[in-house]
């Protein structure tokens, strides 16, 4: 006890340390931490406390976000941040072409945007998709080293190979969405062709917020040292993205 003496530290602390135990709560909540860093590492440390607790309310364990965020925190678990990404310049077709659906939201309509993804060696490479409004599901994708029409024929020729089709895709005025071969593709299916306004890219907000969350909470997290390399995972996340991601839409948040 000469120790505890020299460094005045009371006996009742010192026995109070000695017998400790962890109480229920903290037995649960060290549970808890181990249970939330397998969900977080298991889908692209995208998840915040909202989508965190609903995968925790899937397991039948009910808690609220602010435990949930605070868990977080003790753990170290953080949602992946957003970054800026600056689109580089397209060519446009400058002659404004009309937007079908600003004012029809039900419409059976697709979606449809080329964005830039960079490999390891500093080589651009580019992704076209196409999202069902209705569901915000992508329908098909396709990578290339060249943003060139075959690049968004070949994308849509895919998506209508799934028996499905739409009375409209938007687009942007992109040259590659204005050319002769994709809008002879959509006369043929008798789909008609909606564009955004040049210099609105918020006409195209679904699609271009996928393309955002693919690069938060994939891409920029990983190296891509091949294009083979990067059609694998996102062909991977966007599988993720359609049949397991959690949805925020329609949710009551349990705050305590």
């Amino acid at each position: 006890m000469m120790v505890l003496r020299l460094l005045k530290i009371p006996k009742s602390t010192y026995f109070d340390w000695v017998h400790y135990t962890e109480s229920q709560r903290q037995r649960e909540d060290t549970i808890l931490k181990a249970l939330l860093r397998e969900i977080w590492q298991n889908n692209y440390k995208a998840y915040g406390a909202p989508r965190l607790r609903l995968a925790l309310a899937d397991l039948n364990l009910h808690h609220g976000t602010n435990r949930v965020r605070r868990l977080m925190r003790e753990a170290g678990i953080y949602s992946v941040m957003s970054r800026r990404f600056n689109k580089p310049t397209t060519t446009v077709d400058y002659r404004q072409r009309p937007n079908l659906i600003r004012h029809l939201p039900e419409a059976n309509a697709w979606s449809m945007d080329i964005t830039y993804l960079k490999l390891s060696n500093g080589q651009w490479v580019y992704l076209a998709s196409v999202l069902e409004l209705q569901t915000r599901k992508i329908l098909a994708h396709q990578i290339s080293a060249t943003m060139d029409t075959k690049l968004v024929v070949t994308t849509l020729q895919r998506s209508l190979s799934t028996d499905k089709k739409p009375n409209y895709l938007h687009t942007d005025m992109g040259s590659q969405f204005t050319s002769f071969g994709f809008e002879n593709l959509l006369k043929r299916h008798k789909i008609d062709h909606s564009y955004s306004k040049v210099g609105h890219p918020y006409d195209n907000a679904k699609i271009e917020s996928f393309h955002s969350l693919l690069k938060r909470e994939m891409i920029y997290q990983f190296r891509f040292p091949s294009i083979a390399h990067l059609i694998l995972d996102v062909s991977k996340y966007i599988h993720w993205f359609n049949n397991e991601r959690i949805s925020l839409a329609n949710q009551k948040i349990k705050v305590a």
